[in-house]
């Protein structure tokens, strides 16, 4: 159990409820849109909010879920590698959707429906990755363990930056000064932006 109670340099709340309980549940609501209105929310709403939701659960997942799946998954790491391959692809695809959204020169000439399908592509090798390295992780997690887990991913989202970083480094004590400093950055330049769906939870 100790050595879930450091997430790298970050110490979870121990007042906090990880509220919807389960890693999977809190994973799993990242990749939907709130309601705009009452009855609907899509999921993966093309726009600034999902770029800032997607590249939070990246960071959160490079900050807590990969350090204990490399240290509990023993000497099989071939679903960790082939998580971080696929996320690592859906970063970059995440920074083209940012930067066409804020009219960078690099992606104007780009059509939104080619940015979206590799956005699309990219998530679909992900995801199934990503519930499969979940999935046998908790295999291995007491229910406490898998609690410290989900108030982890929480805590980190929370405090993850709101773009998408891909050239960046992810592991070590590098990832956990990068993750600082880019969730720093983003939140200035979201201020002076007025961002879209760029608000910090309470």
């Amino acid at each position: 159990m100790a050595e879930l109670e450091r997430w790298e340099g970050h110490f979870p709340d121990r007042g906090m409820s990880s509220r919807n309980g389960q890693i999977t549940q809190l994973i799993e609501a990242a990749y939907h849109a709130p309601p705009q209105r009452r009855g609907e929310g899509a999921p993966l709403a093309w726009g600034h909010p999902a770029v800032v939701r997607l590249s939070g659960h990246l960071a959160a997942m490079q900050r807590t879920v990969y350090p204990v799946a490399r240290r509990r998954l023993g000497g099989d790491l071939s679903l960790l590698r082939e998580c971080r391959a696929h996320a690592r692809e859906t970063g970059w695809a995440l920074r083209l959707l940012h930067c066409h959204l804020a009219g960078d020169g690099a992606a104007a000439g780009r059509k939104p429906e080619h940015v979206h399908g590799w956005l699309e592509q990219c998530l679909a090798g992900y995801r199934p990755a990503e519930r499969a390295l979940v999935a046998r992780m908790e295999d291995r997690l007491t229910a406490g363990e898998r609690e410290q887990l989900a108030l982890g991913y929480r805590a980190a989202l929370d405090r993850a930056p709101t773009r998408p970083h891909p050239r960046g480094p992810h592991t070590g004590w590098p990832g956990r000064v990068a993750f600082r400093l880019h969730a720093f950055w983003d939140g200035v330049l979201d201020g002076i932006d007025s961002r879209p769906g760029a608000t910090r939870p309470d």
